[in-house]
């Protein structure tokens, strides 16, 4: 691991292997090293392959907490600097989970930096306002979002479960069901006993890489949703690069629906959208096959 200074942030990061590049953008709740497997595979199969944790995640929070700090300007200029400072200039081609497809989305349509192929998995363009997920209610629950705008509040109630938050949030079948409950309690807190898409051994990992540290930092990033929208707005555009957006069937936190893939479409000149049979939310675990392909593509 090495770490790298910009944009008032010490970023850590890993670059492995020779050839075309290859930038792999963790979501929540991951780390950098969820791409282990397939940065092996890549590096074997002649790219150069770099991972970094995210700007608040455990090797890279700021030493002053402010929620703003999370915002999509500096969750971008993170990378673009990362990006320009190593030199990822080889027909580079970036792919994001979950968030880290919503800050790629973001660094494509800033356009200050050359990028090849942008691949998306789990996430998308941009996060809806707080407004639509604030009329969701489960058992006079909010939806999770909602809870996040309160970081403090809902940074206390993971860290006091932090096993079954992360045991919980990779579950097997934690995206089953068409009406599921989207609470905070459902989602990533009452599910302890349940089977994971990782072994035990990785799942101890992840607990273990956020044990000393609070998640107030990456639930901060969900604060900023509406932030993030007005500042899009300086760079919303119909992008040019190609993109390829690849979606879970029965994942439930990111359902593509008829609207979403209207939106989607549009939202580029070079757009393809694959949906993956019988898959959740953790593609880059469960479905590296599909994932290497289309980076291959």
């Amino acid at each position: 691991m090495e770490k790298i200074n910009l944009n008032n942030i010490s970023l850590s990061y890993e670059t492995s292997g020779q050839g075309n590049d290859v930038l792999l953008l963790h979501g929540f709740p991951s780390n950098m090293y969820m791409w282990n497997e397939i940065k092996k595979i890549l590096t074997e199969t002649g790219f150069r392959v770099t991972i970094v944790e995210q700007r608040g995640y455990p090797l890279s929070r700021l030493d002053k907490f402010n929620v703003k700090s999370f915002n999509i300007d500096e969750l971008s200029k993170d990378i673009e600097g990362l990006i320009k400072k190593l030199n990822l200039d080889q027909n580079l081609t970036i792919v994001g989970h979950d968030w880290g497809s919503i800050v790629a989305w973001a660094v494509v349509s800033r356009e200050n930096i050359k990028i090849k192929k942008l691949v998306s998995i789990c996430g998308g363009t941009e996060f809806p306002t707080s407004n639509i997920y604030n009329n969701l209610t489960y058992k006079e629950k909010p939806h999770y979002i909602s809870s996040f705008q309160n970081v403090k509040t809902s940074a206390e109630i993971i860290n006091r479960n932090l096993e079954s938050f992360f045991r919980s949030a990779y579950r097997q079948n934690n995206q089953l069901g068409e009406n599921i409950d989207l609470s905070l309690e459902n989602i990533f807190i009452n599910n302890l006993s349940e089977s994971c898409v990782m072994n035990e051994d990785e799942i101890i990992s992840l607990i273990e890489h956020f044990n000393d540290f609070s998640l107030d930092q990456t639930i901060a990033w969900y604060a900023n949703i509406d932030l993030n929208s007005e500042l899009s707005s300086d760079w919303r555009k119909v992008v040019t690069t190609p993109v390829h957006f690849i979606f879970g069937e029965i994942d439930a936190a990111v359902k593509l629906n008829e609207k979403m893939r209207e939106r989607l479409m549009s939202s580029g000149a070079n757009v393809k959208i694959t949906e993956i049979p019988g898959a959740g939310h953790w593609l880059p675990i469960t479905h590296k096959e599909s994932v290497l392909r289309e980076i291959y593509a």
